[in-house]
């Protein structure tokens, strides 16, 4: 506590405030404190550090979680003030002012008056773009035919930084891409143009990219945090669908909650979304900003999902860094059960594994916080930085265990970290959703009955049950495709014990790693 105490103040008089607050998280877990220190405090700082970088949206990220959290000094109150309008949030405006009025301080003139109501809407289209991946020629049939991607994408910085989905620019990025790749975005009011532009940061698991563009935005869109959006809310998207700009489209909120990604949620939309969509912005009744459309299922009309804004604020900061972006783990996966938060799997070397967690365990608390659902602990976690203390209790029978784990940088796909790390069967565990125990071994194949099956899991639906025994025949794990499969000949407890040959499969992207 001692060296974390001093690395605090370092970091501080430095005005390294990002470390600092790791530090300060990491004594907080610790059960220390940081004497004229608050977590407010140095959200603020960060914002105002930010903000004299000119980087607008991040600054206005961590000034809101600094509001949220009490802070109050009138420079403060000013700067929110200043960023609210700077980026045109009307109910982040809204909201200071009326603070400031109830503190008695005084609004500033030139930040007073200047939002009075939502923004039209073909102002607001003026902010989108369409983008457009040159990849060159490719060859179908002996004929060669141009070989093109096309997205949307909004503008949330009035330097010309602008959000789209991964997806779309991923041949900028990927490494294991070796072909032609120049991006271009065009305007909503110069369809003829094309303008370079370049990838800043990305994220894999969340399908986000940043890019910036060497243009000035006639509209930046701004997020007032997180919506409240329910089932049946009237909803709009705007985009570039197969490459028309300027459409937009209009319907409601089918379902929130949706399990679509590695972290977070979804929301289920009946917006009309098609190729060209992918990145655009989605706004609410209100023209606030709400999300970011990146898919659709085209053999189900009026079946797509958004990203919703308060898990793109998590990513943000990360995609303004640079490269991409870094998310903290424990390094263990859960299935939400009626006991809680249930362990299924721990990654060997990881500090869920180092701590002394097992498969069995139920999660109580993390940093003194109760967690029953997945999405909100995901949540916590993306507030912290790889690197930070937590502490974490769990319960193991009728016992209560705690520890402190340190987090670190998640990887892209736990499943194959955990395929090269472990023994297989152990991995089936969270990959299919079956706990094997190990009865024997014959002619080079090991025999196992099946000790647990998880409600709803891939093995639920394939009709395993408890004390069906089986052999593995073969695995195999395509990287390319992005799944695993497993051939198994088992007795099912179910059909009278008969043997039967069965193939499963899953996608390596599993969405309950924390």
């Amino acid at each position: 506590a001692a060296g974390l105490g001093e690395s605090f103040q370092d970091h501080v008089r430095r005005r390294e405030y990002a470390t600092a607050l790791s530090r300060f998280n990491s004594l907080a877990a610790l059960g220390q404190s940081a004497p004229e220190w608050t977590q407010a405090r140095l959200l603020a700082e960060m914002a105002a550090e930010r903000a004299a970088q000119q980087e607008l949206p991040v600054a206005f990220l961590y000034a809101l979680r600094a509001l949220d959290g009490g802070e109050r000094g009138p420079e403060f109150l000013s700067l929110v003030l200043r960023l609210a309008t700077e980026l045109g949030n009307l109910p982040v405006h809204q909201r200071v002012a009326g603070i400031m009025r109830a503190a008695g301080l005084e609004l500033p003139a030139e930040y007073s008056g200047k939002l009075t109501g939502p923004p039209p809407m073909d102002r607001m289209v003026r902010g989108t773009v369409t983008l457009w991946v040159d990849k060159g020629i490719k060859i179908e049939k002996g004929v060669g035919l141009p070989d093109r991607v096309i997205g949307s994408g909004f503008f949330i910085d009035p330097r010309g930084y602008l959000l789209t989905n991964y997806h779309v620019i991923q041949s900028e990025v990927d490494p294991k891409y070796e072909g032609y790749s120049r991006l271009f975005i065009r305007p909503s009011d110069r369809v003829e143009a094309r303008i370079p532009a370049r990838v800043v940061g990305y994220d894999r698991i969340f399908d986000l990219a940043l890019v910036k563009v060497e243009v000035v935005p006639e509209y930046v869109f701004s997020s007032a945090a997180d919506p409240e959006l329910k089932v049946g809310n009237p909803i709009l998207a705007i985009g570039s669908p197969a490459g028309l700009e300027n459409t937009v489209t209009g319907g409601i909120v089918s379902a929130t909650g949706r399990r679509f990604l590695q972290l977070g949620d979804t929301m289920q939309v009946d917006v009309p979304i098609n190729y060209g969509n992918s990145g655009g912005p989605l706004l609410d009744a209100g023209g606030q900003l709400v999300g970011v459309v990146f898919a659709g299922i085209e053999q189900f009309e009026g079946v797509n999902f958004v990203i919703p804004f308060s898990w793109v604020n998590k990513t943000l900061p990360g995609l303004y860094r640079g490269g991409e972006a870094r998310h903290p783990w424990l390094g263990m996966a859960v299935q939400e059960t009626a006991r809680g938060l249930e362990v299924v799997y721990t990654l060997p070397g990881a500090s869920a594994a180092l701590a002394g967690l097992e498969p069995g365990d139920v999660l109580l608390k993390l940093n003194g916080a109760e967690y029953r659902k997945l999405g909100p602990l995901q949540s916590a976690l993306l507030d912290l930085e790889p690197g930070t203390l937590v502490t974490l209790s769990w319960q193991r029978g009728s016992e209560t265990l705690s520890g402190y784990l340190s987090l670190a940088e998640r990887p892209f796909s736990p499943l194959e970290e955990a395929l090269s790390k472990d023994r297989r069967e152990r991995v089936l565990y969270p990959l299919f959703g079956m706990r094997l125990a190990k009865t024997g071994s014959f002619l080079w194949r090991e025999s196992y009955v099946v000790e647990r099956v998880l409600a709803g899991s891939v093995a639920d639906e394939t009709g395993l049950s408890e004390g069906d025994p089986l052999t593995i025949q073969a695995w195999k794990v395509n990287e390319e495709e992005r799944y695993a499969m497993v051939q198994i000949y088992v007795k099912k407890r179910k059909s009278g014990f008969l043997e039967s040959a069965v193939q499963m499969a899953a996608y390596l992207e599993r969405d309950n790693f924390i």
